[in-house]
């Protein structure tokens, strides 16, 4: 009851006079902005609209939760280090940034470039300020989750050390929510660029750039100090006293003024481009080249059906808005890796060295992995209906298509461009005979992997949580690739019969299993069209009672 109070007594304060006041001085109609937070709260309550990790409870629930323990060993560390008190604040704050940063780039993102909801409500008398405001306002609820569970325990283990004043988690907290609103502002503001500026059919390219280069930033800062010991700065900057100063404050009213007009800039026609963001562009280019690649693959798996499974998965990979936010934080990966791996092209792993091509067959299964658990979801996921017009003897071969699109593009070509880098360096014995074994153990992985499609790729309505369930299988999966690598260091690649038997009984495995999952795959595929089948004549039922 005293929470029921609670929550009535916010509501009213928030919806009173002086918010409605604040939202009109900022160009937001308080009647409609309150009607559309109460609308996309209630799709989210009827799981209508669950792609929004602000709106899903369970995922902020979990990611809160790791936050929480991570950043309690992170204090707990720090209390035997005892660091400066103004660097363990600097260090929480950075990572409270980082963490924020890559969190909310990726739902403004998801927010503004792919308003599908949009459609509805474009021809209702609504400004773009205020569908912007209502769209984002679930960033608070991020911010309410997120900082605390980062800067909760390590506020409280500040008052151990040295020199600490016993306000000092009131002041860490402080810092942490100013951090985060200003993060949340500059990436609403940013957004606010690309819209004004940015045409609409590239918008949705320009947004996954974005974030795919927050996430490559994000994975260079420990190479940070080193660029940075290089640059001198102060040689760049004014001497110290009034004319530093006065650069301070022209770079800190620059920035306040970009992202002042960029948060401006949300509401500027944004409902009159809802449709052409939403559809964004399409290209008619490489059909030519498309005709004969499909035609190749019809001879090999399934005919024209596995033919049509493969078109399908590899047209919708590089267009379906869902599935690319999903697998852009992989490329920031791979390119790393690659780098990473660089070095151990000129030492076969057959000269018992352990270089860094050892990991790469399981390098493909993680990639392989994370592709396999987005790939059943969609942005048009409403759209499965026409599936139900398939014949339902269709979908095995359906299902070897499916299977072509992964195998063929992630696998096969990798390892023919390696094949040719590698026969260069270590001769087409050893390069033949390892880049066999990368790929049946590749290929293993992919046939364990597609159980992981519960459905016909792209059907499934996405989730927020669904990338939250993912750490589990990614921590069991590195601790069993880890022992894999050492069995093939320390016992496989120490004779080339060794090597060879293990690539024959791993090839022998992957066959089977693949033959196995692809018949999983298929039945998956009938249930879940039984299911939205079923969906349907509920739904009719509902608007006729």
């Amino acid at each position: 009851m005293l929470l029921t109070r609670h929550s009535s007594l916010v509501t009213v304060l928030l919806r009173g006079p002086r918010v409605s006041r604040l939202l009109k001085a900022c160009g937001v109609n308080p009647r409609h902005y309150w009607l559309l937070v109460d609308l996309f709260g209630q799709l989210s309550d009827r799981h209508e609209f669950m792609t929004q990790l602000g709106r899903s409870g369970y995922a902020l629930k979990t990611i809160a939760w790791w936050y929480f323990v991570m950043s309690g060993i992170f204090a707990l560390v720090c209390l035997f280090i005892q660091p400066p008190l103004t660097r363990y604040l600097s260090l929480l704050l950075a990572m409270t940034a980082l963490f924020l940063l890559s969190l909310l780039v990726s739902e403004t993102n998801n927010s503004l470039v792919n308003p599908v909801e949009g459609l509805v409500l474009a021809h209702q008398p609504i400004d773009g300020a205020t569908y912007t405001a209502a769209k984002l306002t679930h960033l608070g609820r991020i911010l309410l989750y997120v900082v605390p569970a980062l800067n909760g325990v390590p506020a409280l283990a500040g008052l151990a050390l040295r020199r600490a004043p016993w306000f000092y988690p009131f002041l860490h907290m402080l810092a942490a929510f100013a951090v985060g609103l200003v993060i949340a502002l500059f990436c609403c503001a940013w957004f606010g660029w690309l819209i004004r500026f940015v045409p609409a059919s590239r918008l949705k390219a320009v947004g996954n750039w974005t974030e795919l280069i927050v996430w490559m930033v994000f994975l260079w800062l420990p190479q940070a100090p080193r660029f940075l010991v290089r640059v001198h700065f102060s040689a760049w900057l004014p001497g110290p006293g009034v004319p530093r100063m006065a650069l301070g404050e022209a770079m800190t009213a620059l920035v306040a003024g970009s992202v002042v007009f960029g948060l401006r800039s949300l509401s500027v026609d944004y409902m009159l481009r809802v449709s052409s963001i939403v559809h964004g562009g399409s290209s008619a280019k490489g059909q030519g080249r498309r005709w004969r690649r499909s035609s190749a693959i019809s001879g090999w798996f399934g005919g024209q059906l596995g033919r049509a499974g493969f078109e399908f998965v590899s047209q919708m990979m590089t267009r379906d808005w869902q599935f690319l936010r999903q697998v852009v934080p992989l490329a920031p990966l791979l390119i790393i890796g690659g780098v990473m791996m660089a070095p151990g092209l000129r030492v076969a792993p057959f000269s018992g060295r352990f270089t860094s091509l050892h990991v790469l067959p399981h390098a493909c299964g993680f990639m392989l992995l994370s592709i396999c658990n987005v790939l059943p979801y969609g942005n048009d996921y409403k759209g499965a209906w026409v599936f139900l017009l398939v014949p339902a003897g269709a979908w095995e071969r359906f299902a070897h298509g499916v299977f072509a699109a992964l195998w063929v593009r992630f696998i096969i070509v990798p390892h023919l461009f390696l094949l040719a880098l590698l026969t260069w360096f270590w001769g087409i014995q050893y390069a033949a005979l390892f880049l066999a074994y990368s790929l049946a153990v590749s290929s293993f992985y992919l046939g364990l992997e597609l159980r992981l499609i519960e459905a016909v790729p792209f059907s499934k309505q996405p989730e927020a949580s669904q990338g939250v369930m993912m750490l589990p299988f990614l921590i069991m999966g590195g601790l069993g690739a880890a022992l894999a690598v050492a069995l093939q260091h320390f016992f496989l690649f120490h004779s080339l019969a060794s090597a060879l038997t293990a690539t024959a009984i791993v090839a022998a495995g992957a066959y089977f299993l693949t033959r196995s999952s692809l018949r999983s795959l298929s039945s998956s595929m009938r249930f879940n069209l039984g299911l939205v089948s079923g969906g349907s004549s509920f739904l009719y039922k509902e608007v006729n009672g």
